[in-house]
């Protein structure tokens, strides 16, 4: 079985084959490459599209990708891929029954009807879906949600549980090893939907140290020097490549010597998206307990397992309380943190993600 693996965007850790040299070099996680280093181990061989980066009215074009995939169809079964984005063309042909190998995508949102009444775009929105022969969400409610739209069959659905690269998040335990802070210390990391309000609100009058680390300079202004046990600390993400990808191996080392992690996300409103879930995955790795906001997209074995304490959303009090009960109880932590591990270990992680994906693949 061939698989040609679509994963053409460009962010500031780089394109896919930079992304792939950091992962050797221990330097990127290789879960957020979904399963594509360790598919060879499945028995499954993986080609890239040949990265070309091709400017259009300002913007990065996807063609020149799509141009290859197309080329080079004799060579691969299935069209495999994290994100649908670059692969509309694609997906539409194979709908209208104009390409013939299976497309295989996660699908971060669930599947809703169309809205409005305009006989066109339902048409093409059908047509879109049917051009997609496998959608894997990363639990269980994105997935009911899409069955209950009626638009969708059972069959074209799967929920695969997204695991964390623990050979590349035990090194930067090893790094880090000797130079955990002795008191308790919180720390705030993430980019999506994150409640920066509530957060702040919830540490005033608090005696605990907070590190809190954002990625944009309106918000290391904003929070800076609000309060003297919280530290903001700002993430080069628009940085050259090199300084960014430092930027996010030190942030993981900082988590590592950490005592707890807060992911403090926004309600959710219109995107039904599993905020907070890569922060999650991390601090389950390193062993750290989690407060977390309560998301009904996150995958709920991670509070079956007692990896953290779950709060509702944009609640200051809920917070409060959760950071006096988890810093005044070493006992809790401990549990939390053997809990995290051991979860990661038997249940959640890349190799057993892969696993299964490679099953799911060999069996579209």
């Amino acid at each position: 079985m061939k698989i040609i693996m679509n994963y053409w965007a460009v962010g500031p850790d780089g394109n896919i084959e930079q992304k792939i040299q950091n992962w050797r070099n221990k330097r990127y996680r290789g879960d957020l490459l979904y399963g594509l280093t360790h598919l060879k181990e499945e028995g499954l061989e993986v080609i890239l599209p040949q990265f070309k980066k091709q400017i259009s009215n300002g913007k990065e074009s996807w063609i020149p990708n799509l141009i290859d995939i197309l080329k080079d169809r004799r060579k691969y079964d299935i069209v495999y891929a994290p994100y649908s984005a670059g692969l509309d063309a694609l997906i539409y042909l194979r709908g209208l029954r104009l390409f013939r190998k299976k497309i295989v995508v996660w699908k971060h949102i669930p599947i809703e009807k169309p809205r409005g009444k305009n006989f066109i775009r339902r048409f093409l929105y059908r047509v879109y879906l049917n051009g997609i022969d496998k959608f894997i969400f990363f639990g269980e409610n994105a997935q009911g949600e899409s069955l209950q739209s009626g638009i969708i069959p059972k069959n074209k659905t799967a929920v695969l549980n997204w695991g964390p690269d623990l050979d590349f998040f035990n090194n930067i335990l090893k790094e880090a090893s000797g130079e955990e802070y002795e008191d308790v210390r919180f720390i705030s990391t993430g980019i999506d939907n994150r409640d920066f309000e509530t957060l702040m609100k919830a540490f005033e009058g608090l005696p605990f140290k907070l590190d809190l680390y954002v990625t944009k300079k309106e918000f290391f202004e904003k929070y800076s020097n609000k309060a003297e046990n919280i530290s903001v600390h700002l993430i080069e993400s628009d940085a050259s490549l090199y300084s960014s990808l430092i930027s996010s191996y030190s942030v993981a080392l900082e988590l590592a010597k950490s005592s707890v992690a807060i992911i403090c996300t926004k309600p959710i409103t219109n995107i039904k998206q599993s905020f907070g879930l890569t922060s999650l995955i991390e601090a389950t790795a390193l062993g750290k307990p989690v407060i977390i906001t309560r998301n009904r997209y996150i995958p709920h074995y991670f509070e079956e397992n007692n990896v953290g304490l779950f709060i509702n959303p944009s609640n200051v009090e809920d917070l409060k309380e959760a950071m006096i009960k988890i810093s005044s109880d070493p006992e809790l932590r401990q549990q939390m943190s053997n809990n995290a591990k051991q979860f990661a270990l038997r249940k959640c992680n890349l190799k057993i993600f892969t696993n299964n994906l490679a099953i799911l693949l060999n069996n579209i």
